[in-house]
């Protein structure tokens, strides 16, 4: 410990920074995967095709008794929360996670739903692993998504049981045919007017097709789980040789329990003709019909009339069915739908069934040639229809919408390690202390705190040895109003010495007896370079412009600019967007290139696909909010850690809300000061293990209590 140490508190810096910057507005959870590890007992298949983003993909384990994938997510981003595609799931599987070495299980989950959402309480370890029957077991994977703390992203499918007192059931062949045939019948029932909807599937035709299916469902707004047939995907023209592949009695025996067990009013399904002359919707039709008429009959297919009793529906529709016709409109904006028609959310379903690009058929080519608008009344136990524009005619009142109920978020599972209560310095309404300076240093513990009536600084030295890094968190919260900023703070009084000559960081920071300091973009070592050397702005005076003229991701850095405003903002920009002038008439005071920007507007960079997956030391600055800042600055190059990927460092960085965020230089550049002093070591490069000598800081704060360059 320092001599300085003013106070022999103990300060729990999470629970400080929590209390400390107040409660924010909850943000979407990051997607996290692809800076995960992942490992799996012994497999078949590759473990990255189950993070390709392709469902045509798939990651396979060998049959043995307890199969299991591993998840490590990335250091410093727990995850709280795993969404996973299965292709084949064992009946019944643990998500579990490490706690303390050993194994804590969070959810005891069955195969009910092949894709499936569970929420983690925040952890670094966790697994999905099947429970021991004692016989061998295969899983398989077609993808797999890990999230951090925030806001599930709607797309992320949490299904809700299959109702057994449905309003409809749609009985299909295949998946897609409920798009093509059946147009924007599902949207328009299930989400706008919120009727009890079930979709029956005869044949998934294969796993890939199968998360297509439910991709395509949950595009549309449905919540409810389908109902989904194992019958092997025959095309022929004859309905009799579909029936031979899939055993007839079987079929039918599948189709009456699904009524008997859903109990729907209505039931629609396939063009007895096959639509285009397909042998597996004729086949469907007819099954179908048998389902209508035997479903009532406690003497037909007993097992089902004894598990669910017998259920009579009152009406079955035919897909085109020459008889008593009646037509849908699909045209109709759906307000539960942001005002997107049913057939435009067929379309953008269909989209998503990617294996079928190619075949020929559309929603808009198909389904109007084989007009998905138009359906026949088979049978009725309630008259014919008279308005012919509703499924549901003569026994449901019409409803054009009904609210839809908005999707919950999950809660995560309770920890079962709690956070200790941990004693700090009282604060006033601001956030600070009404007079002096609070100042805590613990290099055992990694744990650094400046207060004052204007500035709080609170530093946090993290290490994960699970995947070898080290890094500082840092926050600053300051007094915009009373003048405390980031200030660029340089070494020598000129601009010529600054540009030709470096001095050791702590030392600038100790000349201006700064608080906290980093390092910048170091911009003199691209001066008279062969490429472009950026936009340099100090105190409003403009140093360099020589920024690229278009988009420069294929060079680093890339020379995207960080700009800070003397009301405390930030803002960042791509290389090429503004001059030098530009800032100036904006009213930039300095002007920084290096990059790539990580996060601008709270999103994070799109080009972050291109970002490069080195790991190396590295250090960013963002801003929450005007008077909020956060810096990180991962080690490198050392044997307690190697570094961080650039998105990596931008996931840490949105992690902490930053709404803008931006990488300055790395490597021998990198510096974390802390009253006068470098908190962060040095990894070896080019035979040096010494901070590069640079000509000048980004700083906040003054005290005494720093020591003076001399010292």
């Amino acid at each position: 410990m320092m001599k300085h140490l003013r106070t022999t508190l103990f300060i729990g810096l999470l629970l400080f920074g929590l209390l400390a910057a107040g409660g924010a507005a909850a943000s979407e959870a990051m997607d996290i995967t692809s800076e995960c590890t992942f490992d799996a007992s012994y497999t078949v298949r590759n473990i990255s095709q189950m993070t390709d983003g392709k469902y045509t993909s798939f990651f396979q384990t060998k049959d043995v008794t307890e199969p299991y994938v591993t998840v490590t997510s990335p250091a410093g981003i727990d995850a709280y929360g795993v969404y996973i595609c299965f292709a084949v799931q064992p009946k019944n599987w643990l998500l579990q996670t490490m706690v303390n070495g050993e194994w804590y299980t969070v959810a005891e989950m069955t195969d009910e739903y092949m894709h499936v959402y569970v929420p983690l309480y925040g952890t670094r370890v966790f697994r999905i692993i099947a429970v021991d029957t004692g016989k061998r077991q295969e899983m398989s994977i077609n993808e797999i998504f890990v999230f951090s703390r925030g806001d599930i992203p709607d797309w992320v499918q949490r299904w809700e049981p299959t109702p057994e007192d449905a309003d409809i059931m749609f009985l299909m062949a295949h998946p897609d045919d409920e798009l093509i045939f059946l147009g924007g019948a599902i949207p328009t029932y299930a989400v706008e007017q919120q009727r009890k909807v079930v979709v029956v599937y005869m044949t998934y035709s294969n796993t890939t097709r199968r998360s297509e299916l439910l991709n395509g469902l949950w595009a549309m707004g449905m919540r409810q789980y389908p109902v989904i047939g194992e019958f092997w995907d025959k095309y022929s023209k004859s309905a009799d040789v579909v029936a031979d592949a899939w055993n007839k009695k079987k079929a039918n025996t599948f189709a009456v329990e699904a009524v008997r067990r859903y109990k729907p009013k209505v039931i629609v399904t396939h063009d007895y003709n096959g639509e285009y002359g397909h042998g597996a919707h004729k086949l469907t039709a007819q099954i179908a019909e048998r389902a209508y008429l035997y479903a009532g009959n406690a003497e037909y297919y007993t097992d089902s009339a004894e598990e669910y009793g017998t259920w009579q529906p009152l009406k079955l529709y035919s897909h085109l069915y020459p008889e008593n016709q009646i037509t849908l409109d699909w045209s109709v904006p759906l307000i539960n739908m942001g005002g997107k028609t049913g057939l435009e959310l067929a379309i953008e379903a269909y989209a998503l069934h990617v294996t079928q690009e190619g075949a020929g058929v559309s929603v808009e080519v198909t389904g109007t040639e084989y007009d998905n608008r138009v359906f026949g009344l088979v049978y009725s136990e309630v008259g014919e229809d008279v308005l012919k524009n509703d499924f549901l005619e003569n026994l449901l009142e019409p409803v054009s919408c009904v609210p839809a109920p908005e999707l919950e978020q999950p809660e995560a599972a309770a920890s079962p390690v709690q956070a200790l209560p941990d004693v700090f310095p009282e604060l006033n309404e601001e956030g600070y202390i009404d007079e002096g300076e609070f100042i805590y240093e613990n290099d055992d513990s990694g744990q650094w705190v400046y207060i004052s009536p204007t500035l709080k600084v609170v530093i946090e030295r993290k290490y994960d040895a699970a995947t070898s890094l080290r890094w500082y968190e840092v926050e600053i919260w300051s007094d915009i109003e009373a003048g405390e900023l980031l200030n660029s703070l340089q070494y020598y009084d000129t601009p010529r010495m600054s540009m030709d000559y470096g001095v050791n960081a702590s030392l600038t920071a100790r000349k201006y007896s700064t608080v906290f300091g980093i390092n910048t973009d170091y911009y003199t070592y691209r001066i008279g370079g062969a490429r472009a050397e950026g936009i340099e702005v100090r105190d409003g005076a403009i140093v360099i412009d020589n920024p690229f003229s278009q988009a420069s991701n294929d060079y680093f850095p890339n020379l995207d600019t960080l700009a800070l405003f003397p009301d405390g903002s930030m803002q960042v920009h791509a290389s090429y967007e503004l001059s030098a002038q530009d800032y100036i008439d904006i009213g930039a005071t300095d002007v920084y290139s290096f990059g790539p920007y990580l996060i601008n507007n709270g999103e994070l960079n799109p080009a972050s696909d291109s970002w490069n997956t080195y790991q190396n030391p590295r250090c960013a600055i963002g801003m929450v909010e005007p008077g909020h800042y956060v810096v990180i600055m991962a080690e490198g190059r050392i044997t307690k850690s190697e570094g961080v990927t650039m998105l990596h460092l931008a996931m840490l960085m949105e992690q902490k809300n930053c709404r803008v965020a931006f990488n300055l230089d790395g490597g021998q550049t990198a510096v974390v000061l802390f009253m006068g002093r470098q908190l962060n070591e040095i990894g070896a490069y080019d035979g040096k293990t010494n901070a590069r000598d640079t000509t000048e800081i980004l700083g906040i704060g003054t005290s005494d209590a720093v020591p003076r360059e001399e010292e």
